[in-house]
């Protein structure tokens, strides 16, 4: 078998430092005096899909632990195939 030139390589005589940081986390803190629609608009408008977001939905008669897939004018529609009318929610957290 022939025998191949060898492939350039510069030596490297210096210390690399540019990893020291590592990472940055924003967090994000919701308002618990912002009103239902507002959290919707964060949810729908949000970075992602809405379906990846968990949340929990109090009701006047039940409480969901869901994700919410659609929005109409007046409900929304979860990944368990619930319909809520968004006028007898009472909060929704982001979990």
């Amino acid at each position: 078998m022939k025998k191949l030139p060898n492939i350039y390589q510069n030596n490297i005589n210096k210390r690399f430092n540019n990893n020291k940081i590592v990472s940055y986390v924003k967090d994000e803190i919701v308002n618990n005096n912002s009103s239902v629609s507002d959290i919707l608009d964060n949810i729908f408008n949000g970075i992602g899909h809405s379906y990846n977001i968990r949340v929990i939905i109090d009701t006047r008669s039940k409480e969901y632990d869901t994700s919410i897939i659609y929005r109409t004018n007046d409900s929304i529609v979860t990944i368990d195939n619930d319909v809520i009318s968004i006028s007898e929610i009472k909060s929704i957290v982001i979990k």
